[in-house]
C-alpha cells in the first residue's frame, strides 16, 4: 500500500504543477466577452483564428481584430474594458500595455492606487490612471476624445506643436442673438468672439489632456477642442454596445476604489499615530 502511494505520488505532484501552470495561462490578460460579426484573434505567430463564442481567453502579444461592420466588448484583468469598433485593431501587450493598432476603440480604466496603465498609438503614448476615453486613427482622422479623467499624451518623436482655442461660452452664444437683433452692436460681438477664439501656441514633448476635450493629430500638430455632440454621441453608440457589461465593470471598480482607500486609510492613521507617539 505505502509502495503503491509511494510510486504515485511524483506523477501526482507533477501532474498538479503541470495543472496549475496551464490553468495560469489559460487566464491570459483578459477575455473578449461579446462580438458581432467577424472578430479574429491574432497571435505572436501571426496565425489567426475566428471568435466565434463569449469568453474567449486574450493572452499577451495576442491581436484582437474586427472586420467591417464588426464589434467587440474586450475586458482586461488589470482593470480596463475595451470595445471595438468596425475595421479595428488592438494589440494586448506586456501587464498594463495596449497598443491601438488601428480603427477607432473605447477605453475605459478602473482607477488604481500603484503603477500607470499605457495605451500607445502610432501618434502618441497615452498614460492613464482611471479614465474613458476614445483613440480614433483611420483615412479620415487621428485623434483622442476624452470623457472623464486626465490622459498625459506624449511624443515619441519631436515636441507637439499644440494649438489650443477658447471657445464662446453659453453666455456669449446668448449675448449673440441679443446683438444680432441690435445691429449696432454687432461689431461689438465680433470683436468679443475673435478675442475668445485667440489661439494659443506651444510646443512640448508631452502634456496633459483635460475632460470633454478632443485632440486631432495632424503630423506632430495638436489642435484641442471642446468635445461636441459628435464625439458624445460616439461614447453613447460604444456604451450602448457594452450594456450590462459596462454597469457590472462600472460597479466593480468602484467596489476596487472603495476597498483600495480602506487600505490606505489605516496605513495614514498609523503613521499619524507613531509621530504623536514620537512627540509625547
Amino acid at each position: 500500500m505505502f509502495q503503491r502511494i509511494g510510486l504515485i505520488t511524483p506523477a501526482l505532484v507533477l501532474g498538479l504543477l503541470l495543472h496549475s501552470a496551464l490553468s495560469y495561462a489559460d487566464e491570459g490578460r483578459g477575455q473578449i466577452l461579446k462580438t458581432s460579426g467577424i472578430v479574429k484573434i491574432i497571435n505572436a505567430q501571426g496565425e489567426a483564428r475566428e471568435v466565434t463564442g463569449s469568453e474567449v481567453v486574450v493572452r499577451e502579444m495576442d491581436i484582437v481584430s474586427t472586420g467591417e461592420g464588426s464589434q467587440a466588448v474586450v475586458r482586461f484583468n488589470d482593470g480596463a474594458l475595451s470595445v471595438l469598433n468596425e475595421k479595428s485593431r488592438l494589440q494586448v501587450e506586456k501587464k498594463n500595455w495596449l497598443s491601438h493598432l488601428g480603427g477607432k476603440i473605447y477605453f475605459t480604466f478602473r482607477k488604481v492606487f500603484g503603477g500607470e496603465r499605457k495605451v500607445k498609438a502610432k501618434f502618441s503614448t497615452i498614460g492613464i490612471r482611471g479614465t474613458t476615453f476614445i483613440v480614433t486613427d483611420n483615412e479620415d482622422a487621428q485623434s483622442v476624445s476624452l470623457q472623464e479623467g486626465k490622459l498625459e499624451l506624449e511624443s515619441s518623436g519631436d515636441d507637439y506643436e499644440i494649438h489650443r482655442k477658447k471657445s464662446v461660452d453659453e453666455f456669449a452664444a446668448f449675448k449673440q442673438e441679443a446683438l444680432d437683433a441690435r445691429k449696432a452692436m454687432k461689431s461689438e460681438y465680433e470683436d468679443y468672439k475673435k478675442q475668445t477664439m485667440e489661439e494659443f501656441v506651444e510646443y512640448k514633448k508631452n502634456f496633459t489632456m483635460q475632460a470633454n476635450h478632443v485632440i486631432s493629430f495632424d503630423g506632430n500638430r495638436v489642435d484641442e477642442t471642446e468635445m461636441g455632440e459628435k464625439e458624445q454621441a460616439s461614447f453613447s453608440d460604444f456604451e450602448s454596445v457594452a450594456g450590462e457589461m459596462l454597469e457590472t465593470f462600472r460597479r466593480q471598480s468602484e467596489e476596487h476604489r472603495q476597498q483600495q482607500e480602506e487600505k490606505v486609510v489605516p496605513e495614514e492613521k498609523k503613521s499619524e499615530k507613531g509621530w504623536r507617539n514620537f512627540f509625547n
